[in-house]
């Protein structure tokens, strides 16, 4: 399939192919309750801004979709019946209207028309955009398209990927990806080393092409039947400091089909929210919590949780408050488990004193002390285990928990305890110390020295052997290192998740701790009538 790359290398270089074109760039900038968009007749609708009124950066600037330093944007060419290999990017078009400002309210359709005239033809984009959408329609036309296109086939695309908008770079990075989704199944193309990655090409008709960082989407999608005749993929790597800045290029090649003469295509620039994509019936919306083979796998449990934390923010439009409540309502629906794995624990510590006596008495006869231990272990209906398998069977459930409070838009910017938490997809940094600590870095985030401190003292209620003592506080160690940087909504879930299991702990020992003394005299008798 023709592919822009093959393209470049095989036509002839044609500078200035226009001979007639507009004098002058004329911009119009086009806002709603939702976008702020100043788009130029250069390129016939190339965006100068493309700005999300809804959600800021980092440095409390809003979000900006377009970033002249990396030149990413909306991509046209085509090669003409000549083999010259035509691009019209920065081409001036003439433009349709003469306003400078438009106002969009919820209900208003802005158009506007870009027309350039080639030899016996003349190509013409309609820029369409809506009061109430953060997608633009673009109808591309040629008028008689037999007499300059080649094989009746141009490329329409986005090049040079999107822009970070947090300040942790290295993280939003890793999310950056390209995809295609045709056939229903989703393609993705990831670009991790320094230099040009090669080409994907996939042929047949894709129902949209798209490159996303963590919190935020663009997305070119296929609204007529036989717009696509293949797209492609390709990308580079940028090194940082930190990192590998992604850029990606991504682009149908359309070919027109019969008497067709026109194309509509829906580009969206905005975040990457369930809700939002749900509302194009193209199946975009699969891009949330798909990042990574892990993602994948748990996202049949991620999914229906993010409902679930809207309905409670709601009623509660604090979602600092909705985690506590999650959490509780989590750990009530894990009781069972968490209680049939505390309980089994119990009945190990209970038999405890028998084992040993068991092991001291059949020291020299590995089989014999194999058949008592079972022995016992079937006399007083003990699972050896019994505390492991629950435990295991809320491992996917605490993975999928984490990779939805991770990265999710929801929490973006929300608020939870101004001053300290004041964004919940942001760790919660009290201060910046004047050094790097290797493996903990500079910032001091006082949630995961608490989610820690609580791993440690759950650790001490259930510890059984004094030689494993020093596991007590290597796990929450390791996981204090780790989860330094991540989000505090994150931080503050496992922290209070910690919290209830302390509760629900203390209050299933109560009943069993009296089981375990009165084993342990049972033994102490048993001990004195040997004497």
């Amino acid at each position: 399939k023709l592919s822009p790359v093959v393209d470049k290398a095989k036509a002839k270089s044609k500078k200035n192919p226009f001979s007639v074109h507009d004098s002058k760039e004329h911009i119009i900038s086009i806002e709603s309750d939702k976008i702020f968009v100043q788009i130029s007749n250069r390129g016939g609708g190339g965006l100068k801004k493309f700005i999300l009124k809804k959600y800021n950066k980092y440095d409390s600037t809003l979000v900006n979709m377009i970033d002249p330093e990396i030149g990413n944007n909306l991509h046209f060419s085509f090669m003409d019946r000549d083999g010259n290999y035509i691009e019209t990017d920065t081409t001036l078009f003439f433009q349709s209207v003469s306003k400078e400002k438009v106002l969009l309210n919820r209900n208003d359709v802005f158009k506007i028309e870009y027309m350039l005239p080639y030899k016996e033809s003349e190509i013409k984009k309609t820029y369409i955009f809506y009061g109430d959408h953060y997608h633009v329609d673009i109808v591309v036309h040629f008028k008689s398209p037999d007499k300059v296109l080649l094989n009746r086939q141009y490329q329409f695309g986005w090049k040079n990927g999107l822009p970070s908008s947090e300040s942790y770079v290295t993280d939003d990075n890793n999310y950056n990806q390209a995809y295609v989704y045709m056939g229903d199944e989703l393609e993705s193309y990831d670009v991790t080393e320094e230099g040009k990655k090669e080409t994907a090409t996939f042929t047949g008709k894709a129902d949209w092409i798209g490159v996303r960082t963590k919190y935020f989407l663009g997305s070119i999608s296929n609204i007529n039947a036989n717009v696509s005749d293949g797209v492609y993929i390709s990308g580079r790597g940028i090194k940082r400091k930190d990192y590998v800045q992604r850029l990606y290029d991504v682009g149908y090649n359309v070919r027109y089909s019969g008497g067709q003469t026109s194309d509509s295509l829906r580009l969206y620039l905005g975040p990457l929210y369930s809700k939002e994509l749900k509302g194009y019936n193209n199946n975009l919306d699969v891009l949330i919590m798909n990042n990574g083979w892990y993602e994948r796998m748990f996202r049949f449990l991620t999914v229906p949780v993010l409902p679930l934390l809207e309905f409670l923010y709601s009623m509660i439009p604090n979602y600092g408050i909705v985690i506590i409540i999650f959490s509780i309502i989590i750990k009530l629906l894990v009781f069972p488990l968490t209680k049939k794995s505390f309980v089994s624990m119990r009945e190990m510590q209970k038999v405890q004193p028998l084992l040993a006596e068991i092991k001291e008495k059949y020291k020299g006869d590995a089989q014999r002390l194999n058949k008592e231990t079972m022995k016992l272990y079937k006399e007083h209906g003990v699972n050896p285990l019994g505390g492991c398998l629950p435990t295991l069977l809320q491992f996917p459930f605490l993975i999928s928990l984490f990779i939805v409070f991770r990265s999710t838009i929801q929490l973006r910017g929300a608020v939870f305890i101004p001053g300290w938490i004041n964004d919940l997809s942001m760790p919660d940094t009290l201060f910046t110390l004047p050094f790097h600590i290797p493996l903990y870095g500079d910032q001091f985030n006082l949630l995961p020295i608490l989610m820690a401190l609580t791993m440690i003292f759950q650790s001490k209620m259930t510890m059984q052997d004094p030689k494993q003592k020093a596991m007590v506080y290597m796990m929450p160690i390791f996981m204090l290192l780790l989860f330094n940087s991540f989000p505090s909504g994150l931080n503050l879930y496992y922290t209070l998740f910690n919290v209830w299991s302390i509760i629900q702990q203390k209050y299933i020992n109560r009943g069993l701790d009296k089981e375990v003394v009165s084993v342990e005299n049972e033994l102490i008798k048993k001990k004195k009538r040997k004497k």
